[in-house]
């Protein structure tokens, strides 16, 4: 049997137009050739089957285009069904998210998210393939490393398929299909401008393809550049945000400058100030030279100053596909890519809180010396690079009949590269000679404590025999001169790493028509398919070391293979359809996963799906099914790994806090007053990186109700209904850095936290002794004393760890209807929507569920509403449209803050609303057709996104508290970009 390659969705407008398409079916289209193609569509074996029971939406190349985005990473994430929260983002890197470039997203990549479960939990694939995972911990898929330009069609599954994939496809399935073939030359130049900063973005392609009948070929280039995006080009105020109602986060949490302050205990972002150095080369200062702060606040500096939201990002991308039919019965297909990406972040200026000490000849009599300093000589740097490579190839063998054997093999990789400039801060390579023999010696000091020292008399410790043998130039912080080049080449160090992932695959499958029914031919698919992935990586570095070190990345290796089968079953059809019911079929598949290397698995998951239709135009359709998620590898490697994202432990004075008037922890009184107001801060602990071989994987039931209406007699009329529920068990997360202040600020609040197994306070001396003997131990963090086993108020296992369960449900609406108006016009109307009715997290087995669903938190929790429709209007070769995107209101229960009466930040009382969101793209278009001119195959359009550069709806989200870069709105659901204005010219020849 043969499915017609059908073209409803490149008549629509928009992307989200192609949503609107009847759910239960997916479309494909093929620009290269009008002839027949049996295809296989995304969450089927069946060659020319449709999926039966589950709902699938395909957005044509066309709809890309006229959407104005320049990368798939764009276009997905506005979709309803997507949330950006919990996933790898290039804009807000310091925002918290999973995957910020800080952390574990090397290279500013983008990753999906259906249905909020996570880019863990969506399967992306290539032409149907697996490729290889990004990140320091694999946990998504760098959808920006595809070239635009050789995307025929984007399928995106919205179930879930274990049954027919294995691992990952919990939430849905993404599958990117490449063109196949070409016809002739064609190019595309844009040129675009973001209007609230300036910034420019660049892009072009160039494609070449023929087409002989039994077979052809594409190959493309691509290039994509955008300028980076000062936040202070934005609307973030330099972290002032009480123009708006917040906090002017500045003077209470960046408490240093140019000019130093000191502290009147330990120095932190948020100490108390009790003077400040006056201008000059200070070298000689006494008490009597220093201004007295009021009030405690002393200097403060604009953290968001010089430091990028979004990175300056550069791709080049080359593609070819090619395919051929060596006989009737045989036919072969070769293709590849590679993507070489660069990005550069500007991420502001060193920050130091430390000591002077009393041999350093800056030491002032009668004070602390605990200082607060800016050091604006020096712009601190990220730059991330990536190359990105797919390659497939296989053949197709007609065997009898209909029946069909199909072998192919890919291989996919990504090699990732980031390179930092930090502060020398810290020293986890370097130690000092043991006092007892066969002990391990205490971590040697930092560059920056060696810096401050200056000279020694009498008998040295031996640490700073340590310092006085590298020769150091003393560093004298109180000095508001420029530092000199000596002392900054100490102050600032490096780091190189390298971080690579891929994945072979091969897959052997036969399908055909296993016997003829009444209703149709009962067809059969059936096969064998092993990968084996493999990451690894190597680390360069001096920011945490005196000398250059260079440290093994821990390779880690999977193996999986499955066997699978899936049968469609036609029971009633054309041939034996009867009135009141025209149609019924059934589908089942089964696919047996297993696994070697790390911790193995070992799973089968079935599926089945119905479709019914009482009439012709008019289905009914269900779905039920498991699916799984295997734990990630490097979720699994908890071997060294000492860099931010990495496997580490460390423990801070100062990083966290809690009321002061809480009993929950033991606070230490380095910032704050116990039993006093505000927050204090306590001796924390925190374990970050894999969890080991202890996770399990997660289990998930789901199922749907649709309805998809298509009446005959209205052709242009189309309306879709889906109901989904999930239900997870041992549900995968990962504790972040940044989701650390929004999980401790619940837990202080109420005294319970969904992620309240992660939180060990008043922890045992053992417990404590254990970590303090890990060698993945950094030692101390940020300013305040050493510490030892016994002197830590809380661990927080910033790890991945299992949550008993998980369980949500919603809905998916879409409707479309076009008409003409007239004998030259036509009119097109869309929406797409996703309610999400629940969203239920299960901490233990046995207790109760709590609601996340329209709570902000920096995991990405859903929110119940979001839509996007529009209409476009054609009149001969000029076209006008318009997306309305919106974003329900939710709200802030927990974790934001607001101004005290004193302007003081607190923590809010009461839920605080987060209103919606709308913003309007407007897409201007014309095309010349088959002019009598050189305008002939020219298409011109301007595409206008957030026309009226509506600003995403402000909320204080309290993130200093983990990090001096407050954040005035939340990245899961909005962007801070603005309005952009694209000129795009293509031409065919």
């Amino acid at each position: 049997m043969k499915v017609v390659a059908l073209r409803l969705v490149s008549r629509l407008s928009a992307s989200t137009l192609a949503l609107a398409a009847c759910a239960g079916t997916a479309f494909a289209q093929n620009d290269a050739s009008d002839q027949e193609e049996v295809i296989v569509v995304t969450g089927t074996n069946i060659r020319g089957g449709e999926v039966i029971g589950s709902p699938v939406q395909t957005i044509g190349a066309e709809d890309l285009a006229r959407t104005g985005k320049a990368t798939v990473a764009d276009l997905l994430r506005e979709l309803p069904i997507n949330l950006a929260g919990g996933v790898g983002t290039p804009d807000n890197n310091r925002g918290g998210q999973d995957n910020t470039s800080s952390g574990s997203n090397l290279t500013g990549g983008s990753g999906v998210n259906l249905r909020g479960l996570g880019a863990l939990s969506t399967l992306v694939l290539v032409n149907g393939r697996r490729v290889a995972v990004s990140g320091q911990f694999g946990d998504f898929v760098d959808i920006s490393n595809i070239p635009t330009a050789a995307i025929d069609r984007i399928e995106i599954l919205q179930d879930g398929a274990s049954a027919v994939y294995g691992s990952d496809a919990v939430g849905g399935v993404v599958n990117i299909v490449l063109k196949k073939r070409g016809s002739g030359v064609n190019v595309l130049g844009r040129v675009g401008t973001f209007t609230q900063g300036g910034e420019m973005e660049y892009q072009g392609s160039v494609t070449y393809g023929q087409n002989w009948g039994n077979g052809g070929f594409i190959v493309g280039y691509e290039y994509n550049r955008r300028d980076n995006i000062l936040a202070n080009k934005r609307n973030y105020n330099g972290g002032n945000f009480s123009d708006r109602g917040g906090v002017n986060w500045p003077i209470y949490q960046s408490r240093a400058g140019a000019a130093a302050n000191i502290f009147s205990s330990g120095a932190s972002q948020g100490g108390t100030v009790a003077y400040t150095v006056p201008q000059g080369t200070n070298a000689h200062l006494t008490l009597a030279n220093l201004n007295p702060a009021v009030g405690g606040f002393g200097n403060s500096y604009d953290p968001w100053d010089m430091v990028d939201i979004a990175p300056q990002m550069e791709r080049n991308s080359i593609f070819a596909q090619f395919d051929h039919d060596i006989s009737d019965a045989l036919s072969v297909f070769l293709g590849g890519r590679y993507t070489r990406r660069t990005a550069k972040y500007n991420i502001g200026h060193p920050v130091v809180y430390s000591t002077v000490p009393s041999n350093n000849p800056a030491y002032i009599v009668g004070t602390t010396n605990n200082f607060g300093l800016l050091i604006d000589d020096v712009d601190l740097t990220r730059r991330g690079k990536v190359e990105s490579l797919g390659l497939e190839g296989g053949f197709s063998y007609q065997m009898f009949s209909d029946w069909n054997a199909d072998f192919n093999v890919s291989f996919s990789k990504e090699k990732q590269n980031r390179q930092t400039i930090s502060l020398r801060d810290s020293n986890v390579m370097e130690r000092l000679a043991p006092t007892t023999p066969g002990a391990l010696g205490a971590f040697a000091p930092s560059s920056l404590a060696c810096s401050l020292q200056g000279t020694v008399t009498g008998t040295p410790t031996a640490a700073q025999a340590f310092c006085a043998g590298l020769g150091y130039e003393t560093f004298n912080p109180y000095s508001t001169e420029p530092v000199s080049q000596k002392v900054l080449s100490q102050l600032i160090g490096y780091e190189d790493l390298d971080f690579y992932s891929q994945v072979w695959q091969g897959t052997l499958k036969v399908d055909g028509t296993l016997l003829s029914l009444p209703g149709g031919d009962l067809k059969l698919a059936a096969g064998a398919d092993y990968r084996e992935e493999k990451i690894g990586g190597e680390l360069d570095f001096n920011y945490r070391s005196i000398n250059p070190a260079i440290v093994p990345y821990g390779q880690t290796k999977q193996r999986v293979l499955a066997f699978f089968a899936e049968a469609s079953i036609p029971v009633i059809g054309p041939d034996n359809n009867f009135e009141g019911v025209d149609a019924l079929e059934f589908s089942a598949a089964i696919r047996h996963e297993r696994s070697r290397g790390l911790k193995p698995f070992n799973t089968t998951d079935p599926k089945f799906g119905v479709r019914f239709a009482p009439v012709k135009g008019f289905n009914l359709r269900g779905s039920w099914g498991t699916s799984f998620h295997a734990p990630p590898q490097r979720f699994q490697y908890n071997g060294r790994q000492p860099v931010a994202g990495g496997n580490a432990i460390f423990y801070a004075n100062a990083f966290h806090t809690a009321p002061c008037n809480t009993t929950l922890v033991p606070l230490n009184g380095f910032t704050g007053t116990p039993g006093g107001s505000g927050d204090c801060s306590f001796t924390s602990m925190v374990v970050s990186g894999g969890a080991g071989p202890v996770l399990r994987p997660e289990v998930a039931t789901t199922w749907t109700l649709g309805i998809d209406i298509a009446p005959p007699a209205i052709p242009s009329l189309k309306l879709g209904f889906n109901y989904y529920n999930i239900d997870i068990k041992d549900r995968l997360v990962r504790i972040t850095s940044g989701a650390l202040g929004g999980i401790l600020a619940e837990y202080f609040a109420t005294g319970s936290s969904p992620y309240a197994g992660n939180l060990s306070f008043f922890p045992s001396l053992a417990e404590q002794t254990a970590l303090f003997n890990d060698p993945r131990l950094l030692g101390l963090s940020g300013p305040g004393a050493v510490r030892a086993p016994g002197d830590i108020g809380g661990i927080i296992y910033a790890t991945q760890t299992n949550l008993a369960r998980l369980k949500t449900e919603g809905f998916d609406i879409t409707a479309a209807y076009g008409f003409d108006i007239g004998s030259e016009s036509h009119l097109e109307l869309y929406g797409n929507a996703t309610i999400v009715s629940g969203y239920r997290i299960q901490t233990t087995k046995g207790g109760a569920y709590v609601s996340r669903l329209n709570e902000f938190d920096a995991i990405g929790s859903p929110i119940s509403f979001r839509s996007k429709q529009g209409f476009v209007l054609n009149h001969g070769g000029f076209s006008l449209g318009t997306t309305v995107n919106y974003v329900g209101s939710y709200r802030c229960s927990t974790s934001c803050y607001i101004p005290s009466a004193t302007g003081a930040p607190i923590q809010q009382s009461s839920p605080i609303k987060i209103k919606s969101w709308t913003t309007v793209d407007l897409q201007l278009g014309y095309d010349f057709g088959e002019a009598d001119s050189i305008l002939n195959g020219t298409r011109l359009s301007l595409i206008a996104l957030n026309l009226f550069d509506n600003d995403p709806p402000f909320i204080d989200t309290g993130r200093p508290t983990q990090s001096n870069f407050p954040d005035p709105y939340d990245a899961a659901n909005a962007s801070i970009v603005g309005r952009s204005i694209s000129l795009t010219l293509s031409k065919s020849f």
